[in-house]
Parts: structure tokens; C-alpha cells; sequence
């Protein structure tokens, strides 16, 4: 292929890789938000037939079971994926949680053609098991196959992909669109599941994976060469990691218990994942404030019609900021971009704060609420969400990688849990203050940990990094 068609080639390659995890996790993060009204129909309707009457008290408890089993298929999603990365190799990982999601897509929709709640609750939970392993599988792709002048770039698709989807399924669940044909919104992911699961079969293992894990020379120059480009110098690229390898001589037969003591017992390693968790506490307050901002917003005395297209406005504002960051972060870096749209993040959320207590005086101030939603949304998209995902993979070595990100990501899960379940009960009895205690707070301790010790990562290799590290 000519140079001047390879970086196009290249994107197209990264973005399959981005959308094969997120395509279906983004679509199912939000398409129940807005077609809540025909799923309960649906209970209504599956426990009619068999005479079962429907109560509000049986509603919310299916309704709640249905909503949260998300987060604990994400739980052991995060684990699994670990065990199936290491041991059999990224791509592998990749295409069983597409594999399993695949099926699980169609069990959502027989469950639908047979009024069967309980089928409808399991594949879901299936779903948020591989959602959670195959996101894991996309971020290590996008890191250990990019080359390092692009690798902010690239992963920042992952983020892109995400954001575009989690809106999609918005829109899509709208009454006026298909929300209100629960099978069309549910089949909407089938053919997509099974396309990038076939897209999955194509692509070849990563090669961090290739040389390091499985000393496969020839194989990782093959790898190098598909996703660098013909053009690229591959034994100086395999050189380099090499160099990584080199800086955990002695994990070569660790067993995954030995590396997770490893993350707690080595020094940087340990400081790896405190910058990891830091970093990703900074994206507790997206869930709730993506997913009630509806709630908040009426709370603050805005129109109901106004509050219905927050979601959507936030939702916007979310995906251009992850296309801006895409764009510069290579010239900016992490570093700071991490920290000043971290900052502006928290800004918003003070703002948000500030008006809903302000237009008790002054009522027209409780627009202000919604624009800091909208900046909110802007800023977490530009730096906050998607470096804060993938930068774990930027401060360890290769034979860790996995298990660091299963261990910071399931802390996460843990504080979206906890944070979720509190929000809204501590929201009715303080009100906007909730946001300070639940999320500014916590971030405004974790930038002072990123400020002082997070390394930029920007344009340099993996072992230049961790040797930073361990001088720290």
C-alpha cells in the first residue's frame, strides 16, 4: 500500500480494534435509560402470563436487579480477562468476551420473544462480564500495538468509541425512534457483535505479547510490520521491547498471585497502581451525573422538557472532547493534560453546586446547572476519562500489565458501586453538596498525587518509564 494511504489504513485498523470492544459496552451503558416506560410494559406483560400480579415493590426489585448486575458481571469481568490475557494471549481474550457477548446479545432478544425477564437479567449479566473483559482486551491492544508517537492518539479511540456508542444508544432508545420496540433496540447490536467478532479473527496477536510472553521472533516482526506499516524498522522496535522486558527479569514464571503480590510489595509497581487508582477516581462521577443528570436537573428547578435533553447535550459534549483530546494530547501530553482538564472537571462540578443553591435566589441562575453539566461532560471526554483509563498501561511492564489493570479497575467498579448507591439518597437530603463529598473532594486529593509524582509518558517507551519510576 502507498505511504500516502497507510496512516488512513492504520486509523481504520485502530478504530475496528476501539469499536469491537465499545460498540456494544457504550450501546448498553445507556440504551435502558431512555426506554425505561416499555421495559416495565415488559414485566408487566411476562408476569401477566402467568398471573402473576405486577406491584410497584416486584417492579423495583427486578428493575433494580436488572440495573446492577452490570456492575458486578463487571467485577469478575475485569478478573477473567486477566487470566484468559496472560495465559493465552490478548487476541485470544478479545474474541472470547466478543464471542460470549455474540450469544449473549441473542439470548437478549429470545428472552424478549418469550416474556422471560429472568433470561433478559442473565444475559445481561453475561454481557457486563465480556463488556468488562474485552474493554480490558481493547486498551492493551491499543497500547502494546501502537507505535509510541501514536499510542496517546490510538487509545484516545478507545475513549472516542465509547462516548459515540454510550450516545447512540441514547437516541436510539427514544419512544421515537425504536425505544418503544424493545426486540429492534436489543437486535440492533446482533450483526455488529458478529462482525467485529469475525474482524477479531483477522487480527494478528499483539507483539509485546508475541516476543515477550511466547519468544515468538518472527511472529512479533509480522505483528510489528501490520500495524506500523511496511516501512517501519521492526528489529528496532522489537529491541525496544526488549528493553521492557528487561526490567522484570525475574517474572518470567510469576503466577498471577506472585505478580499481584508484586504490585503491592515492589516499589514501582506499587506507586503504578496508586497513580492508576488516582487517576481513575477522577471518573467515579461520570456514571451518575451521564445517567440522572434528568434528576438533578428537575431537582434544580428546571423544565422538564430542558432536563429530558441533558442527557443528550452531556452525551455531545462527551464526544467532542474525546475527538479534541485525540487531537492534541500527542502535542500537550498526559501529564498535563490529565491535570488541567481534571481541574476543569472539578470547576464544573463546583459550578454545579454553586447554581443550584444560588437560584433559590436568583431563579434563571439554574441554567447554569445545565452548562456545567455540558462543561462537565466536555472536560471528562478531553482528558479526564480517557487517559485516566489507559495510563495504568503506560507505568508497568508488560508482564504486569494485565494484572495491574484488573486490579485498579475492579477498584473502580468498587467506587462506582459504593458512589452510585449513595448519590441519590445523600442528594435528596443535602442536595448539590453531595457532589463535593462524593466526587470533588476525593479528586482534588488525587490530583495532589498525580501533581507530585505521575511521570509524562508522551513519545517514550514503556522501560523508560518504569526506570523513572523505580528512581522515585
Amino acid at each position: 500500500m502507498s505511504n500516502r494511504l497507510w496512516p488512513v489504513k492504520q486509523v481504520c485498523i485502530f478504530a475496528l480494534i476501539a469499536f469491537a470492544s465499545n460498540f456494544n459496552y457504550g450501546f448498553s451503558t445507556t440504551y435502558i435509560n431512555t426506554s425505561v416506560d416499555e421495559f416495565k410494559t415488559f414485566l408487566n406483560t411476562s408476569l401477566s402470563r402467568r398471573h402473576v400480579i405486577m406491584t410497584e415493590e416486584k417492579y423495583d426489585l427486578i428493575w433494580n436487579v436488572f440495573l446492577n448486575c452490570w456492575f458486578i458481571g463487571s467485577f469478575f469481568g475485569v478478573w477473567i480477562n486477566s487470566i484468559f490475557s496472560e495465559r493465552f494471549g490478548r487476541r485470544v481474550g478479545f474474541l472470547i468476551g466478543n464471542s460470549v457477548a455474540f450469544i449473549s446479545s441473542i439470548l437478549q432478544c429470545l428472552s424478549l420473544i418469550w416474556y422471560c425477564p429472568e433470561l433478559l437479567i442473565v444475559s445481561r449479566f453475561i454481557t457486563s462480564i465480556c463488556m468488562a473483559a474485552t474493554y480490558q482486551s481493547c486498551i492493551l491492544f491499543l497500547q502494546e500495538c501502537s507505535p509510541t508517537h501514536l499510542r496517546g492518539s490510538f487509545s484516545f479511540l478507545s475513549e472516542v468509541s465509547y462516548s459515540s456508542m454510550t450516545m447512540v444508544g441514547s437516541f436510539l432508545g427514544q419512544d421515537y425512534i425504536i425505544g418503544s420496540h424493545l426486540f429492534w433496540l436489543c437486535f440492533f447490536v446482533v450483526p455488529f457483535c458478529l462482525f467485529f467478532t469475525l474482524i477479531l479473527f483477522i487480527l494478528p496477536e499483539t507483539p509485546k505479547f508475541l516476543l515477550i510472553s511466547k519468544d515468538e521472533e518472527e511472529e512479533a516482526i509480522k505483528s510489528v510490520k501490520y500495524y506500523h506499516g511496511d516501512g517501519t524498522d521492526a528489529k528496532q522496535v522489537l529491541e525496544d521491547i526488549r528493553k521492557e522486558a528487561e526490567c522484570e527479569q525475574d517474572s518470567s514464571k510469576s503466577t498471577t498471585f506472585q505478580k499481584m503480590k508484586e504490585l503491592f510489595t515492589e516499589r514501582h509497581l506499587r506507586m503504578a497502581l496508586i497513580l492508576s487508582v488516582s487517576a481513575l477516581t477522577n471518573t467515579v462521577g461520570l456514571w451518575a451525573l451521564l445517567l440522572s443528570s434528568t434528576f438533578f436537573l428537575e431537582n434544580a428547578n428546571v423544565e422538564s422538557e430542558i432536563a429530558e435533553w441533558s442527557t443528550t447535550a452531556m452525551g455531545l459534549a462527551y464526544v467532542s472532547g474525546t475527538i479534541t483530546g485525540g487531537i492534541v494530547i500527542e502535542k500537550v501530553g498526559r501529564r498535563k493534560l490529565l491535570l488541567l482538564f481534571t481541574f476543569l472537571n472539578n470547576l464544573a462540578l463546583i459550578a454545579f453546586v454553586f447554581f443550584a443553591k444560588i437560584r433559590i435566589l436568583i431563579d434563571p441562575m439554574k441554567y447554569g446547572c445545565l452548562v456545567a453539566l455540558i462543561i462537565y461532560g466536555y472536560t471528562y471526554g478531553t482528558g479526564v476519562g480517557p487517559i485516566s483509563w489507559f495510563i495504568s498501561s503506560e507505568l508497568v511492564p508488560q508482564k504486569h500489565r494485565s494484572i495491574a489493570q484488573s486490579v485498579a479497575y475492579s477498584m473502580n467498579t468498587v467506587m462506582v458501586v459504593i458512589s452510585t448507591f449513595t448519590v441519590l439518597p445523600l442528594y435528596s437530603v443535602i442536595g448539590s453538596y453531595a457532589f463535593l463529598i462524593l466526587y470533588s473532594i476525593p479528586s482534588f486529593i488525587s490530583m495532589l498525587i498525580l501533581f507530585r509524582y505521575l511521570p509524562e509518558t508522551k513519545g517514550r517507551e514503556i522501560h523508560d518509564i518504569v526506570n523513572e519510576l523505580k528512581k522515585k
